[in-house]
């Protein structure tokens, strides 16, 4: 059950991503003042999400690909929206947030992994 609202989380997440990045830039919420920033979390968040949700290798492997092949589509889309402005270091910051959640969970996943399941075993 958990994991299952854990991958529910990651799925939303990316759908606010994909939602935030397709809008005119009038709409764009600024949150944090960098958009760097803001990139680099946006999708560190996902994909550690995604990355609980999903913790086999080629799964972990997938998100990393996915998320960053992701932000380079939508950076492209960017280019056809008003007031909006694609840039290759808005895509390295949001691949960077890709592959380090999923690094995090690399690292740190049996720990994390355990954490949930001693909580929904109780």
């Amino acid at each position: 059950m958990l994991k299952s609202a854990i991958r529910l989380a990651g799925w939303l997440l990316v759908l606010a991503i994909m939602v935030i990045s397709v809008v005119p830039g009038r709409l764009r919420p600024d949150i944090l003042g960098d958009k760097h920033i803001e990139h680099l979390l946006a999708y560190l968040g996902a994909a550690t999400l995604l990355a609980v949700g999903y913790p086999r290798r080629l799964q972990l492997l997938l998100i990393g690909v996915l998320l960053s092949a992701c932000s380079a589509a939508l950076e492209i889309a960017q280019l056809w929206i008003s007031g909006r402005t694609s840039s290759a270091a808005d895509f390295a910051a949001s691949s960077l947030g890709a592959w380090g959640g999923v690094a995090i969970v690399c690292v740190f996943g049996a720990t994390v992994i355990g954490i949930f399941l001693e909580h929904t075993s109780q």
